[in-house]
């Protein structure tokens, strides 16, 4: 029997139906063994050290992300980056300084593209900014690319995509298990 195991999402799209939300959700669908909390972002104002206190959307944020294994980010791509409100996240749970909330986690990066490449900008983007905070990245991230030729109706589809992320969630969370021993 498996360990059961907590993963804290951050969908790094505001849109509602983004390709992000919906890899997330295919992933709730494909590992039904895994508890699936999203940290949510929607409400988090933008970084500021003044207000490192932030109010009710960062409290939530990190006490999600606290209660948790580990951490996911499903996140696109922009401008071969990482979006704003993805770095916005990570900023925010890399405070406060020597107690940064994701310090110690356990992380995994799904990124979603429309295009042919794999995302390979906001991959290694968002994998050097979380491993300056955390030894924890698990390696290899994923790309689910072409996505929009992947869904149906809102939801992903695409049987390849779905076994390709299937399968690196088994990985992620084997990884996570054996960190946790």
């Amino acid at each position: 029997m498996t360990t059961p195991i907590t993963i804290a999402a951050v969908v790094g799209s505001l849109r509602a139906e983004s390709f992000s939300r919906a890899t997330f959700r295919a992933a709730t669908r494909l590992c039904p063994d895994i508890e699936w909390i999203e940290a949510d972002i929607s409400d988090v104002p933008l970084y500021n050290q003044d207000v490192e206190d932030a109010g009710d959307a960062v409290a939530a944020l990190k006490e999600t992300v606290e209660v948790a294994n580990a951490l996911v980010f499903f996140t696109p791509e922009y401008n071969r980056s990482i979006p704003a409100v993805t770095k916005n996240a990570v900023d925010w749970l890399s405070r406060p300084y020597g107690r940064a909330t994701i310090s110690g986690r356990t992380v995994g990066i799904v990124a979603t593209v429309p295009g042919g490449h794999l995302g390979e900008g906001v991959r290694r983007h968002l994998t050097d900014s979380v491993s300056a905070l955390t030894d924890g990245v698990f390696d290899p991230s994923i790309a689910i690319n072409s996505v929009t030729h992947r869904m149906h109706d809102g939801e992903i589809t695409d049987e390849e995509a779905l076994t390709d992320l299937g399968t690196w969630l088994t990985d992620f969370a084997e990884y996570v298990r054996d960190r946790d021993s």
